[in-house]
């Protein structure tokens, strides 16, 4: 007797007849999460790689396949209205194929299976010339174009709260920042602006990614022999039929433009980590310039009545450190071996919806913390001043190099700087009590010098720059 060695192994393991079914109680994975989904996923891109979409995407390819070979001649028209018709979603039952193509331990040929059944006696030129990695390589495709393209729409939305909040904010003195400690004055306007011009950046190689999406179409061994000398004509209509690029050959096992998409919405995604980082830094009750606005009772401690936690930028922060990890698995799959391997191209399988909808839930959530952020005035003012006066220290510095070289001033005003802390007098005070320096500024010179607005260089100009080329 000859046994099944899938039964053999299920025997074995105690497994249940049912248990490869796709039925769940409940979600393993945070993105699918009925209590904390909201945090890691977007309802509009987990659309976009639902299951439902991805058998979708497949069908279309098979029967855009069918049309093409036969307006080409290659097979009859019939075949391509039979198989358009029995390429239909609604036909199929995803629980059923599930289980089918868990039996038959690949993806594809359980649904191949269906097509040509409901093809009826057209039926045999479904899936015609194609090997399993042209259909679901180029189903990929068609929903990494959705899913970029929701991409773009939440890059943009971000960047207008990042402009916005620019325009309100581009002359407002604040404390600039290097290295945790006060440097020199620049205004709250460049912070956004300066934000808004690196998403204008992200959005835009997103556009660009857009016109770059290939179709696949070569074959088992990225020959197309299957087609003969058809093989690339009927890539380039399939190409056109779908609004792909033909890539004029095998991509198989050249895996690096979806490294590089993969790559783009991490990179995207680490902006919004920086983004909602500051929040979180400049929300610190030390410092209290910026908070994230949240409605009544949201952001509570469970314990702490007095606090109100950045809970949205914290989990932005946490979404870019996900992404983080998801090129790395990106690249590990381009080290294919040979023209086809089967381990190297599942990896994509997961990174890439994953990369996808983290990526999106990380734009989308920025949007919102960055148009819904509040400022307090009064605290970016008063902690201007926390080094009394010391923040324009460069200002002086500078000023006075007009007269005695650079270095010769930093000297003179690191003295008084350290003269002052050991007194305890105020940066201004050990200023006007300089011999040298009151022969070379007034009172007046120096109280100008030590104004932390007339010291932020062209930040203002910067900000109407940037956001007149964005608006």
């Amino acid at each position: 007797m000859v046994l099944n060695p899938v039964y053999v192994v299920r025997h074995v393991c105690g497994l249940s007849d049912t248990s490869w079914s796709t039925e769940v109680t409940g979600f393993a994975h945070a993105q699918d999460s009925r209590l904390l989904g909201h945090l890691f996923s977007t309802v509009a891109m987990k659309k976009v790689f639902s299951d439902t979409a991805t058998l979708q995407c497949w069908l279309e390819v098979e029967a855009a396949l069918a049309r093409v070979q036969s307006e080409l001649n290659l097979i009859p028209e019939g075949a391509a209205d039979a198989i358009s018709a029995a390429c239909a979603p609604d036909k199929y039952d995803l629980e059923q194929l599930g289980v089918q193509i868990a039996a038959a331990s690949h993806p594809l040929t359980p649904i191949i299976a269906a097509v040509e059944t409901n093809s009826g006696s057209y039926g045999q030129y479904v899936h015609f010339g194609a090997t399993t990695q042209d259909i679901l390589d180029t189903g990929l495709v068609l929903q990494m174009r959705s899913g970029t393209e929701l991409l773009i729409e939440a890059h943009q939305i971000l960047l207008q709260a990042c402009v916005l909040q620019a325009r309100t904010w581009r002359d407002v003195p604040m404390a600039g920042r290097t290295h945790g400690q006060h440097g020199v004055p620049i205004t709250l306007g460049l912070k956004f602006a300066l934000l808004a011009s690196e998403i204008r950046r992200h959005r835009d190689r997103l556009r660009e990614l857009l016109g770059m999406l290939p179709v696949q179409l070569a074959g088992a061994a990225g020959t197309l022999a299957t087609l003969g000398s058809d093989g690339a004509r009927v890539r380039e209509a399939l190409a056109k039929t779908l609004g792909l690029v033909d890539p004029g050959q095998s991509w198989h096992t050249g895996r690096d433009l979806v490294a590089h998409i993969t790559s783009q919405l991490a990179i995207s995604a680490a902006s919004c980590g920086k983004i909602a980082n500051e929040v979180v830094n400049l929300q610190r009750t030390e410092i209290g310039e910026l908070a994230e606005g949240a409605a009544p009772g949201a952001g509570g401690s469970s314990t702490m009545p007095q606090k109100r936690n950045p809970m949205l930028a914290q989990n932005i922060v946490a979404l870019s450190r996900l992404m983080a990890g998801r090129p790395a698995h990106a690249l590990e799959a381009m080290m294919h071996e040979h023209e086809r391997d089967m381990a190297a191209w599942t990896m994509e399988w997961a990174t890439v919806p994953e990369s996808f909808i983290y990526g999106h839930a990380a734009v989308e959530q920025c949007a919102q913390l960055v148009a819904n952020l509040q400022v307090d005035e009064a605290r970016i003012a008063h902690n201007l001043e926390l080094t009394g006066g010391l923040i324009c220290a460069e200002a002086v510095m500078m000023d006075l190099a007009a007269d005695m070289g650079r270095s010769q001033a930093h000297h003179l005003v690191a003295e008084l700087i350290s003269q002052a802390r050991q007194t305890g007098v105020s940066f201004s005070h050990a200023l006007n009590e300089d011999a040298t320096i009151i022969g070379l500024r007034s009172p007046a010179q120096i109280a100008t010098l030590l104004d932390t607005a007339n010291y932020t260089g062209d930040a203002i100009q910067t900000v109407d720059r940037i956001v007149r080329e964005l608006e």
